[in-house]
């Protein structure tokens, strides 16, 4: 982790609950012959202080195929109730450890679980590089906006 650089507390929350509270996050790649993918994920959790990881049903598709070619992706959040909103930048990468693929698997929404009841799918890993948000809108503009940049020295 960088120093400075943390997902804070209120979009944690936001984010590993994303999916049972019906708003599944965008996720945002280029393919290998440079067409822009999107695609709604319901296992996006945060990973340590500055990552966020997702399940990856299908370890042979297309998405870790685009992520191989250019590893850096986005994602977004939006909760149209609260007007909530934030984007995540970042460097994706396959993570194989055994103990981090259970670990996102047993936290992921059981909806998600049924999906890959063998657990044949793979983790992705985002470093995060930027954080941009807020988290909501009341009557002075944006509430609790969010910027965090990570040093461009350490990318």
């Amino acid at each position: 982790m960088s120093a400075g650089f943390c997902i804070p507390e209120a979009v944690r929350s936001r984010i590993d609950q994303a999916l049972v509270e019906r708003h599944p996050i965008l996720l945002a790649c280029v393919s290998p012959d440079g067409q822009p993918i999107l695609s709604f994920r319901g296992s996006v959790q945060c990973h340590g202080d500055d990552a966020l990881a997702v399940w990856i049903r299908n370890p042979d598709g297309l998405l870790l195929r685009s992520i191989h070619a250019n590893p850096r992706v986005a994602l977004m959040y939006r909760d149209e109730d609260a007007k909530a909103t934030y984007q995540f930048q970042g460097r994706a990468r396959l993570d194989a450890t055994p103990s981090v693929r259970e670990s996102l698997f047993q936290r992921m929404p059981q909806a998600e679980r049924n999906h890959d009841p063998k657990q044949k799918g793979a983790v992705m890993v985002v470093e995060l590089d930027r954080i941009e948000g807020y988290a909501g809108l009341g009557p002075q503009g944006r509430i609790d906006p969010v910027l965090l940049v990570r040093n461009p020295a350490q990318l």
